[in-house]
């Protein structure tokens, strides 16, 4: 080995074992420096990672199923409306019961008054007389007889005032009787109609929270940009699954029964009457190929012609919907119904009510949507969407 490679190598091994020469402390002080430094960027990194993992759930939280929000919270109000009108009839029959009883014992009260009276009137009259016991009274009476027959006759006049008295006694203890089991039943009624009552306030304070839930969840939908982006998603995936759903509508059976009925034919084209008379607003999907219409809650919807309902359920994204076959492969579809007077397989003449206007799965208040379709003969055929506006008449009447 050459000697300016022998001093390289000394140099470097000089370098080298200085380095491990060092005191003690100073170089594990160094160490545990960068030691912590690392164990500071790491949990810094790992901080905000968890901070991005926490906005993320909260945007996906915030954004998940809005649609699916909606129909629960909807489906949790018509529970808690059904409790409420049960209570609500159970407090009207008790109070009903407790009227008519409340009268029945002004009667029962008013003849025990009476007959009280008229017993009264009676002891008065035999202490008046000087028979002062019935056994003294009836002593006299025997030994005021004439003759043998008036004996026997005043015995019998004797023996049918003993049975009148003592009926007289049982009626009042009968109705005495009564009398403390209507009162008893009385207040029974009444406690029944205030535990209702009690139980209607919680029911109603139930139903005024789903309410102010629905209320923040479409003012989140009309003020928060991703919300409304992830509603509008789940509007198109909603009228994916809705044109499926249709196809149920055209069983067989069902479909056979529309063909007898011939409700629509292309010669009513333009003549259809509205299912109700409001304002034609846009659609709450830009998908929906049919018309939404804005009118008051609580309106009735007529069925356009005559048909046979093949499909009355709640539906994601169009609430209460109610789907009418009208023969010749024509189909309508009402939705968003506050109410359904109908059920599959009911046969429904035209300017029938099937419900009335509502807004359950709508994000834009109480309206009516609107749509006919067309299948063709075949019933694995894709349905066809019409041009509804086209199909009914001019003007709204």
């Amino acid at each position: 080995m050459k000697r300016c490679d022998l001093n390289r190598f000394s140099l470097f091994v000089y370098i080298i074992t200085a380095i491990f020469l060092q005191s003690p402390s100073q170089l594990p002080s160094q160490t545990s420096q960068q030691t912590e430094q690392w164990q500071r960027e790491y949990e810094r990194k790992k901080e905000e990672k968890r901070s991005l993992e926490d906005e993320r759930n909260s945007i996906i939280q915030k954004e998940r199923g809005v649609l699916q929000q909606l129909q629960e919270i909807e489906s949790q109000l018509a529970a808690n409306e059904r409790e409420l009108a049960r209570y609500q009839q159970e407090i009207e029959n008790h109070t009903l019961e407790a009227a008519e009883l409340q009268r029945e014992l002004r009667v029962l009260d008013s003849k025990d008054k009476d007959q009280k009276k008229r017993t009264v009137r009676r002891i008065r009259a035999i202490y008046k007389l000087g028979y002062n016991g019935q056994e003294e009274h009836m002593l006299k009476m025997l030994l005021g007889a004439q003759d043998m027959q008036d004996l026997v006759e005043k015995y019998k006049y004797m023996g049918v005032i003993a049975e009148a008295d003592q009926g007289m006694l049982k009626q009042i203890q009968l109705r005495q009787v009564e009398i403390a089991q209507k009162s008893t039943e009385l207040v029974n009624l009444i406690q029944l109609a205030q535990e209702a009552s009690k139980a209607a306030q919680i029911e109603s304070s139930r139903l005024l929270a789903q309410q102010q839930k629905r209320q923040q969840l479409l003012h989140k939908y009309r003020t928060d940009k991703g919300i409304r982006n992830q509603a509008i998603r789940e509007l198109k995936a909603a009228g994916v699954k809705l044109e499926e759903r249709l196809g149920i509508a055209s069983n067989e059976y069902l479909e056979e029964q529309a063909q007898t009925i011939d409700g629509i034919q292309s010669a009513l084209f333009g003549k259809l009457p509205w299912p109700v008379v409001g304002v034609v607003v846009p659609n709450q999907s830009p998908t929906d190929r049919g018309l939404t219409i804005q009118a008051k809650k609580g309106k009735p919807v007529q069925c356009v012609a005559d048909g046979i309902v093949a499909d009355s359920k709640s539906i994601m994204g169009y609430g209460n919907t109610v789907v009418v076959l009208h023969g010749n492969g024509y189909t309508s579809l009402y939705a968003h119904l506050s109410d359904i007077a109908v059920k599959r397989g009911d046969t429904v003449q035209a300017k029938q009510v099937l419900g009335t206007v509502g807004e359950t799965g709508s994000l834009i208040g109480p309206v009516l949507y609107f749509q006919l379709w067309k299948y063709a003969t075949s019933l694995d055929a894709t349905p066809e969407p019409l041009n509804t506006r086209r199909w009914l008449t001019r003007k709204m009447r």
